[in-house]
């Protein structure tokens, strides 16, 4: 925010400068060697404008900005002070942990905290303590640990991160975060009918209405298929043709990505590399992610619907996708302020050949 208004007072001096000083220099007149009343009176015009432009143009400014803009500076200033607290907070934890570092509920605080600022990694560590000091007992070091490991990399959902869930909900089966992150994971296995009813026993925990309309929806999609796969597991044998049976993956996107000369001397080190597809539409979790990292740039993939996060929510199921090739400084799939990043959209159908993502861009 300084930065931006240091650039707007440069801005606006540069065209102060721009328009007063030719009203403030005097006309050259060499026939002439005395000024004439007429000269000094279109001189003394002259400079009169060059002030009134230059007490102006400012007071507009700042009105019309005041008056038009839609910016939330008090909101920008509460954000401000509230990461700042945060911070503190997080300071003072981590010191009374340093002091006590057998504080099992001290390091799910922590982990809790980092998990709000987005800082996975740090979280799976603060509940990787916990989860030692409980001897993978407590419940909530266990959830905690695997939402930060899966956080920081989704595929540790069908790894690490999966048998976590699995832990924690043999321990409580009706934990509303096991059962969300446990029905992930076994739609991430292929596991339909289990996630399902993971699924099905969160939505039965009577959840806000915006995430019951998801969940709702989202049995809805896994009912169909389970009952498509029934069907064709009883047809007979002669109907099961190459010509009629479901194809898997027979959606895909080539993608190229590179990175712009701009911005590579700013890459130090090997980052994530995160490739997804987006909904063009409704937004949501990706419906294809892969994972690589910096040093394979230049890099071309294939995104299908095999890389889908759930496996009725994929690339085939919408017109339009937006595809994000995102070098991430955190190692976190989410989005960071730095990150380096470039998009591109992609319409099955229209589009044709390899998709082209420049990563020229830096997350505000």
């Amino acid at each position: 925010m300084t930065t931006f208004i240091i650039v707007c007072v440069a801005m606006l001096l540069a065209a102060l400068l721009w328009m007063v000083l030719p009203l403030l220099r005097a006309p050259r007149d060499g026939s002439v060697a005395s000024e004439s009343t007429e000269l000094a009176s279109y001189r003394a015009e002259r400079r009169f404008s060059g002030l009134a432009v230059a007490l102006l143009l400012p007071v507009l400014a700042v009105v019309m900005y005041a008056g038009l803009s839609n910016w939330d500076w008090k909101a920008v200033q509460i954000e401000s002070e509230q990461a700042q607290n945060m911070e503190q907070a997080v300071a003072g934890l981590e010191a009374k942990l340093k002091e006590n570092p057998n504080n099992l509920d001290g390091w799910i605080m922590l982990g809790r905290s980092y998990t709000a600022m987005g800082r996975y990694p740090r979280a799976a560590d603060a509940y990787q303590q916990a989860y030692d000091l409980s001897k993978g007992q407590n419940v909530e070091a266990i959830v905690g640990l695997g939402e930060a490991l899966a956080l920081t990399d989704e595929a540790s959902l069908t790894g690490r991160a999966g048998k976590l869930f699995e832990s924690a909900l043999a321990i409580a089966p009706n934990h509303p975060k096991a059962l969300w992150y446990g029905g992930v994971a076994a739609l991430r296995s292929g596991d339909l009918r289990l996630g399902r009813d993971r699924l099905q026993l969160l939505l039965a925990q009577n959840p806000p209405d915006e995430i019951r309309n998801v969940l709702a929806r989202q049995i809805q999609d896994l009912d169909e298929q389970i009952a498509d796969a029934g069907t064709a597991a009883t047809a007979p044998a002669q109907a099961q043709t190459p010509s009629s049976a479901p194809a898997a993956g027979t959606r895909a996107i080539q993608v190229s990505v590179s990175l712009s000369p701009q911005l590579r001397q700013q890459v130090t080190g090997a980052l994530p590399l995160f490739i997804l597809a987006r909904d063009a539409s409704a937004g949501g979790p990706p419906l294809a992610v892969q994972r690589h990292g910096s040093d394979s740039l230049p890099l071309n993939v294939t995104l299908s619907e095999s890389d889908a996060m759930i496996p009725s929510r994929s690339i085939a199921t919408v017109p339009k996708v937006v595809v994000v090739a995102r070098l991430s400084r955190s190692g976190a799939p989410q989005q960071q302020s730095g990150d380096l990043y470039g998009e591109a959209e992609y319409e099955f159908g229209k589009s044709s050949g390899p998709l082209t993502i420049v990563i020229d861009r830096v997350v505000p």
